[in-house]
């Protein structure tokens, strides 16, 4: 009875988390599809300012370091700061590893042996939690990064 509760929790965990994941993959085609008949042509050009002009004045006998302005972060960190899908994705696989090695735990001290591939389902869900987690920290860096300052 207890090996029917719990994979039939983790199915319907990996059932919703499938399901969630082809809804986003969706929407995000379907923004693609939409959004250039929305906008109608090509975006225009931002408008600089012109720099503002200089005094001149006495230079000191030091010379200051100069400042370095700094660069404007790659398209992929734009990519990666958009995406807002990785962390509740990396904090379900989380859960989901960190449940089924309780229920692991469980089953090997029990005399009966556990199913055939549940261990081989164990690691492969906290390598996939690990790149969840790698993900989502790549995500976090790259929000701060690309930050409007």
């Amino acid at each position: 009875m207890a090996y029917v509760l719990v994979m039939g929790g983790l199915a319907l965990s990996v059932s919703f988390t499938l399901g969630w994941m082809l809804w986003r993959a969706l929407s995000w085609a379907w923004s693609l599809v939409v959004r250039p008949s929305v906008r109608g042509a090509t975006p225009r050009p931002r408008a600089r300012k012109a720099p503002a002009p200089r005094k001149t004045a006495a230079k000191p006998a030091t010379q200051p370091a100069a400042k370095t302005t700094p660069r404007e972060p790659w398209a992929l960190t734009h990519w990666l700061a958009a995406r807002h899908s990785a962390l509740p994705l990396a904090s379900l696989a989380l859960l989901l590893y960190g449940l089924t090695r309780v229920v692991e735990f469980g089953m090997t001290r029990r005399p009966l042996s556990p199913p055939a591939g549940y261990h081989t389902l164990v690691d492969i869900l906290g390598w996939a939690a690990a790149v969840l987690m790698t993900l989502t920290l790549m995500n976090l860096l790259a929000r701060w990064r690309c930050r409007k300052g």
